[in-house]
């Protein structure tokens, strides 16, 4: 019997209906898998639930440095593992009596390693197989299965293993380095730092320097306006006022001017190319305000819908051998897309535009032509924004007709520019195109005109634009820091520990105290060279050039050198670090417990688990439950319905006020199932409440006694 293993359960009947033969749905606990008997061989077809095994410490202990690990099973690990252990359980049943193991888990490195771990823990043969693909659509099942290959993926499964491994080491031990110094001085607070998390915060505090040490200056514009048409000085922006001064004082309302120049040409402003995932959630957060995580959330949703090919990719090209054609003929049997579609096939315009960028994995994301059943209003959003991108990247050219006008009035030249779009081409296929047309009225060469209006302005220069959740992403990408899958995950890290806040990301004084203490005593924790050399080693494993084992090694005893380091100045670290946590809970203790008129603040226990409680403990037992894994900002203002204590809560940038009274009438309508506005579905889907978030009055009492 050959097993075949799917990463998730949906995608393992999938992956079954679209092989064929004669097909049986089997239980074992509350897992389901698929016996298949065809052309006279069984197979079984069964699920794992993401990574079913994980890394963990053979000893406990809660010292560092600790580099002692095993891969366990992960239910045995965490409590909130649990539910992987039926999973588990049923492909050790069915690895016993397998001959061979064939991997068909997503084609990444987490995918890879996902599969090995069953290969290796589940199964422990020498005969393995991997199916090949880039989207769920039968068609390509079939023919990844019938063409599956003769071996594991080893190489991505060893830079997998090489990644958990590391990522495991730093994460543990410069967390616990952190939080052990704070202890040594007497103080306690959840912190995190990591092997890209240093280098991600470092980036972001940079930019806050920047923005606080910008000295804005002074400067001055001179305009004037002819038949409707805005011109601005040729010299652009005056330093000195006195320039302004002067070059205003020449022109007056009324007088002619001359048009010296008229310039038109036409230029051709090609088709974007196709989507990989960071060009996805950039333009997914311009257009719609999704956060990078969620972006992600939903395409893989659509992914295992069999909607859109693979998302987790960093290709901008359509190969041929997709089957182009064959999805934009199924894209024109669906209304939403059929006059587009139709043109493309009319016409025969089949030749994508593409981009730079390359993944030896997958293709650009695409849809696969299959038509959707019911979706949510994100996941609308989403898949539409890829259907049209797809359908515009055949489409010709755009022509834009670009005017520059040249006036002189009083001696002085002044420039106008205009651009208007004469043939749509790609952009009347792709409405979120932003549209940058600029009109201006006509002119001809020696033309005299009357001034209608003019205007001397004064300005000031802006600092650097802060980050946005999806600008980071790009910027780490383009640094080569962590991967398509971890990088939100990173950013969603920075807000949970308070180091950022804001859709704008700003550091928060506390995240910027961490980045000034590592930077003065442990400076490698956010070199982002030392990452990077890590993440193109990992990349070398993939392409077989290094051994998983050398990377690692070389990536422990780098952090040996920087936890050496970190030990001879713990004291000092701790000290400082107490001291900006006692300023951060000084400054967020507005809220003042209505019980007993003593400040309340946010109590966060060792097990990740926070709620609001009172300062006068244990005299006064008040506290209220919050939403786990959000960082939780005490307001001064009272609630307007019950007049109890405020709070700000933010989660990935987005934030939102909230009561902290339980049952209070503000929050009645909480869950309750409402069109999310433009741009606000992720904001929406916060403020609904999650059971599990908030703990029982008498619970929160009980982790008030032992915090």
């Amino acid at each position: 019997m050959e097993l075949i293993v799917a990463e998730k359960p949906k995608v393992a009947y999938t992956i079954a209906k679209a092989i064929g033969g004669e097909m049986a749905q089997k239980s074992h606990g509350k897992v389901r898998y698929y016996e298949i008997t065809k052309d006279g061989h069984e197979y079984a077809v069964a699920p794992a639930v993401g990574h079913l095994f994980n890394l963990a410490e053979k000893k406990k202990s809660h010292s560092y440095p600790v580099f002692d690990v095993e891969w366990k099973p992960s239910y045995q690990i965490s409590k909130f593992s649990y539910y992987t252990r039926d999973y588990t359980e049923t492909l050790n049943m069915l690895g016993k009596k397998a001959d061979r193991v064939t991997v068909a888990c997503d084609y990444d490195i987490e995918g890879s390693l996902i599969g090995y771990n069953v290969y290796r823990f589940c199964y422990g043969g020498e005969n393995g197989g991997r199916m090949k693909f880039s989207s769920l659509v039968p068609s390509e099942l079939q023919d990844s299965f019938e063409n599956r290959e003769g071996s594991i993926d080893f190489n991505n499964a060893f830079a997998g293993e090489a990644r958990h491994v590391l990522d495991w080491y730093y994460g543990i031990n410069l967390s616990r380095a952190l939080m052990t110094a704070l202890k040594k001085a007497g103080g306690f607070r959840t912190m995190s730092i990591g092997r890209v998390q240093g280098p991600a915060l470092d980036i972001l505090a940079r930019r806050e320097k920047e923005i606080a040490a910008f000295i804005p200056q002074d400067y001055w514009e001179v305009r004037i306006w002819l038949k409707g048409t805005e011109f601005l000085h040729e010299a652009g922006r005056f330093m000195e006022e006195a320039g302004a001064d002067e070059a205003y004082s020449k022109i007056a309302k009324g007088q002619n001017a001359t048009i010296e120049n008229v310039e038109k040409k036409e230029a051709e402003v090609w088709a974007y190319p196709p989507f990989d995932l960071t060009s996805l959630q950039l333009e997914a957060y311009s257009t719609f305000g999704f956060p990078p995580a969620l972006t992600l959330a939903l395409a893989q949703t659509l992914y295992e819908g069999s909607l859109i090919s693979y998302p987790r990719t960093s290709s901008q090209k359509l190969p041929a051998k997709l089957g182009l054609v064959r999805i934009i003929d199924k894209l024109s049997n669906n209304p939403e897309y059929a006059a587009h579609a139709k043109i493309l096939l009319e016409k025969k315009w089949f030749r994508p535009r593409e981009g730079k960028k390359e993944d030896p994995a997958h293709p650009a994301i695409h849809p696969t032509g299959m038509k959707p059943g019911k979706l949510s209003e994100q996941e609308k959003k989403l898949y539409d924004l890829i259907a049209r991108r797809f359908l515009s990247c055949f489409a010709p050219p755009a022509k834009i007709a670009v005017t520059k006008i040249k006036a002189r009035a009083g001696g002085e030249g002044f420039d106008a520019n205009g651009s208007q779009i004469v043939e749509k081409g790609w952009i009347e296929f792709y409405p979120y195109y932003k549209n940058k047309e600029k009109a201006v009225a006509p002119f001809t060469n020696g033309e005299s005109t009357p001034i209608e209006e003019k205007k001397e302005e004064k300005k000031k220069t802006k600092p650097p634009n802060r980050y946005s959740p999806a600008s980071i992403i790009s910027e780490l990408e383009k640094k080569h820091l962590g991967t398509k899958a971890t990088r939100s995950v990173i950013v969603d890290t920075l807000f949970k520990r308070g180091y950022a806040e804001g859709r704008s990301i700003e550091v928060s004084p506390f995240g910027m105290r961490v980045w000034e203490v590592l930077g003065t005593y442990s400076p490698k924790i956010l070199d982002e060279g030392l990452t990077r050399r890590l993440e193109d080693e990992m990349d070398a494993v993939v392409a077989g050039k290094l051994g998983k084992d050398v990377v690692i090694q070389e990536g422990k005893e780098i952090l040996i050198q920087i936890l050496d380091d970190f030990k001879r100045n713990e004291e000092k670290i701790g000290k400082e670090l107490l001291a900006s946590v006692k300023q951060t809970e000084a400054e967020t203790a507005k809220a003042i417990c209505p019980k007993c008129g003593k400040p309340l603040r946010v109590i966060r226990m060792k097990t990740g688990k926070q709620f609001v409680g009172c300062s006068g403990y244990p005299d006064c037992r008040n506290a209220y439950p919050v939403p786990f894994g959000a960082y939780i900002q005490l307001l001064e203002k009272k609630c307007a319905e019950c007049g109890g204590p405020m709070a700000k809560v933010r989660r990935t940038g987005r934030a939102f006020e909230m009561c902290l009274v339980v049952n209070c009438k503000s929050k009645e309508n909480w869950g309750k199932k409402k069109e999310a506005k433009e741009g606000e579905g992720a904001e929406k889907k916060e403020k609904k409440p999650k059971k599990k978030a908030a703990p029982k009055k008498k619970k929160v009492k009980k982790d008030l006694e032992s915090a």
